[in-house]
């Protein structure tokens, strides 16, 4: 008869915490390893610098890279850097754009400043004009803390004939899209935009879309930081602001990789409704690549 393990034998069941160490150890061994055969491979060496210094992950270039060697490409230095670009091309989500949309709410959120009331009147003008439907569209302020939000709405509702919405008119009339402004979010912000959406889904049957606007000037933390303030929310996808305004978009495609949440348009610029591109990897690798 075998005798019962107590609790305090040596064989005991890996913690949460064990099981942590140890991927962080094999990764640490995988990113050696890596190391060590770029050491012996010039060329894949020197295309891994290359990303490294246009600002990519060095851990994941060197990983993804190297078990090139030995192999038919590693003499190759274009097949190398185009296939960095096809695993970034793999990795980066792109939502597409729909063409005929009903009863729907899209509320854009983002940092102060991030331009998010002119990605408003982009989009509202977008699909009131500029898609094989013409959708009936309103705009509505919920950005009661930015001086001159109000205004700034007005101006491009009256511009582009749309109506300017106040919270409780949601219920009087029925639109395809309804899209709304809101603050940067802090705090007592954020809590009151969690009421707004609680009273769209109790009142109405409108769906509700949340889409985070993020510059492309923004540094890793700064992104990260911005994520975890908004995804309490639902984030559905994310929009690209400020691409004219930087040539290093590194830290936003490490973003990108790391989250894997689909970007729906990019905003390349002041003008409305001009400056606004449907996403695609396409536009962002080129961009990424652009002085190359």
């Amino acid at each position: 008869m075998s005798k019962k393990k107590s609790p305090n034998s040596e064989e005991k069941l890996l913690t949460v915490e064990d099981v942590r160490a140890l991927r962080e150890e094999i990764a640490l061994m995988h990113g050696s390893l890596a190391k060590d055969v770029l050491e012996h491979t010039p060329l894949i060496k020197k295309v891994v610098n290359k990303f490294i210094e246009k600002g990519l992950n060095a851990s994941w270039t060197e990983k993804l890279l190297a078990p090139l060697a030995g192999s038919a490409l590693e003499d190759d230095e274009l097949i190398l850097i185009s296939y960095v670009l096809e695993e970034l091309d793999a990795l980066l989500k792109i939502e597409d754009e729909e063409k005929k949309v009903s009863k729907c709410v899209r509320i854009i959120v983002g940092s102060t400043g991030i331009g998010k009331s002119s990605l408003l009147g982009k989009l509202a003008a977008r699909y009131k004009y500029f898609l094989p439907k013409k959708h009936s569209v309103a705009l509505v302020n919920f950005d009661q803390e930015k001086v001159g939000a109000q205004e700034q709405l007005e101006n491009y509702a009256e511009a582009m004939e749309i109506p300017l919405l106040a919270i409780l008119e949601l219920l009087e009339e029925e639109y395809d899209i309804l899209f709304i402004d809101t603050a940067g979010s802090e705090g007592e912000d954020l809590e009151a935009l969690k009421e707004l959406i609680a009273f769209i889904e109790s009142y109405t049957d409108y769906k509700i879309e949340i889409s985070l606007a993020l510059s492309a000037t923004a540094k890793m933390r700064d992104l990260e930081k911005i994520h975890r303030r908004f995804s309490s929310l639902g984030i559905k996808n994310f929009i690209l602001t400020k691409l004219d305004e930087t040539t290093d978009l590194s830290d936003i495609i490490n973003f990108l990789i790391k989250e894997k949440t689909p970007i729906s348009y990019i905003s390349t610029g002041t003008n409305i409704p001009e400056d606004l591109e449907v996403a695609s990897k396409e536009y962002i690798l080129n961009q990424f690549m652009k002085e190359d």
